[in-house]
């Protein structure tokens, strides 16, 4: 990858730096935190890193600085700007959070799988030779990609390669709205949280400890399972777990492997939708395949 062209330090009003959809949430801690030092010194020190897009300027470091900017009433602030990719721009803001202030487990699981993604892009011959020899081992990741982080990871959290294989699967299988039910939880998410929904084999599973903690109605995902798993729990049929096993793979599945299998069953999928309406199926029976964006932003 070409390293980004970056302009010398220069200042942006506030309200012309766009922010999209981040890996990470601000922290109101550390957003207090800078307010507090801005007052003191009347300013930002530490420039903000953007980049330059068609109908302006987006932010890919800094969301901290500048939300507290905002809330201390700055109109500017120091940016450095540059013409860099999307990708270049991810890899930006997953090197500056990792080498930066500390990461939550959640925060560590959701950055390692964004590297691996940009790894397997940037490599993709290596990532497909590396896959082939490990085809036997369906549960290897590979730790190779995230090698850059693995050593900070292991330090930071006192976890071996094992743990940090289970954070990149968990980042890898939550969608968007899993991950805002899991940083929205009154209790922090932990380790030991992560690796149960690592190892959950259906979606539903996961769903449903994404949810219980998100609204405080469990405090650990091993609460949510043993819930499922009591005496007098509603027991799954085979076709719902069936079900289950398909609707976990389309989710997992990029747009271009969704498109292809629509394409390819796209008369039988009609036939059974009309099949339904015909029937009056109950709309729960019924799988529903749901496209989730995972581009990291």
């Amino acid at each position: 990858m070409t390293p980004p062209n970056w302009q010398k330090i220069q200042t942006l009003p506030v309200a012309d730096i766009q922010v999209e959809e981040r890996l990470r949430t601000a922290s109101p801690t550390a957003v207090a935190s800078i307010v507090s030092s801005i007052h003191e010194v009347g300013s930002i020190l530490q420039p903000l890193l953007v980049r330059r897009v068609k109908d302006g300027y987006r932010l890919m470091d800094g969301l901290h600085r500048l939300t507290a900017a905002k809330e201390a009433g700055l109109e500017e602030v120091p940016v450095k700007v540059s013409d860099c990719t999307n990708d270049q721009a991810i890899r930006i803001e997953v090197d500056a959070n990792v080498a930066g202030a500390p990461l939550t487990p959640l925060d560590m699981a959701v950055f390692l799988a964004a590297h691996k993604e940009l790894y397997e892009r940037e490599n993709p011959e290596a990532t497909k030779a590396y896959k082939a020899a490990n085809a036997r081992n369906a549960d290897q990741t590979d730790i190779m990609s995230v090698r850059s982080f693995a050593a900070n990871a292991a330090e930071t959290f006192g976890k071996g390669d094992r743990h940090i294989r289970r954070l990149i699967s968990v980042g890898e299988k939550l969608s968007k709205e899993e991950i805002a039910q899991l940083r929205d939880a009154p209790n922090k998410v932990q380790f030991k949280d992560l690796e149960h929904i690592a190892k959950c084999g259906a979606q539903a599973d996961r769903s449903a400890i994404c949810a219980a903690l998100g609204s405080g109605e469990a405090k650990s995902a091993k609460e949510v399972l043993a819930r499922k798993k009591a005496p007098g729990a509603a027991v799954q049929s085979t076709t719902d777990q069936q079900a289950a096993k398909i609707t976990d793979a389309w989710l997992r599945g990029s747009k271009a492997a969704r498109t292809q299998f629509a394409e390819k069953f796209r008369d039988e999928l009609l036939e059974l939708l009309q099949d339904a309406e015909d029937s009056d199926t109950p709309a729960s029976e019924v799988v529903m395949f749901q496209a989730h964006n995972r581009e990291a932003g």
